[in-house]
């Protein structure tokens, strides 16, 4: 499955962007608290609706970071499952379509143990110093993760266009 990501904040950054669909512009919401950063392009999938209430967050690996702003096709390999203080918060894992450093990639485990590693310690902890409250779960395989995005646009249908789609 190939989506189409936006990208807000790229791998590396300490600030955190958030698109604001009501002005079509990223605004920095915040410095994280403490001195992690993120540890690959992280964004979202328009037009889909996450359980936390806002659309559903995309991690995209690639080989040097990607601007905020920028669209990219984005191939999903998994799902991370998570919560925070808004609730249930899974994140697609996914790597970028067009980069040829990651054509082998077809399953979250191909990233390798070290990577999956260092994505889970970011996200158990980058709330920490905010005292918020995150669970992080266990990594899905692509089957859930596609179900995860199909999920989350009828729930985008549903919710957001008012059409009652979500029992497509």
């Amino acid at each position: 499955m190939i989506v189409t990501a936006v990208i807000e904040i790229p791998e590396g950054s300490q600030n955190k962007y958030e698109y604001n669909g009501d002005t079509g512009h990223l605004r920095m919401d915040r410095v994280l608290h403490g001195s992690m950063h993120y540890p690959c392009n992280y964004g979202f999938l328009p037009q889909t609706w996450g359980e936390d209430d806002d659309p559903l967050d995309i991690l995209v690996f690639s080989s040097s970071p990607i601007y905020p702003g920028v669209q990219v096709g984005a191939r999903v390999i998994g799902a991370l499952l998570m919560q925070d203080e808004h609730g249930p918060d899974a994140k697609i894992i996914s790597v970028a379509d067009v980069d040829p450093r990651y054509n082998h990639i077809s399953a979250v485990d191909d990233l390798g143990t070290y990577r999956l590693r260092e994505v889970r310690h970011f996200f158990s902890q980058y709330k920490v110093l905010q005292n918020l409250p995150v669970t992080v779960g266990n990594y899905q395989d692509v089957t859930i993760a596609e179900t995860l995005v199909h999920d989350a646009r009828l729930r985008f249908r549903a919710i957001k266009l008012g059409n009652g789609a979500a029992h497509d």
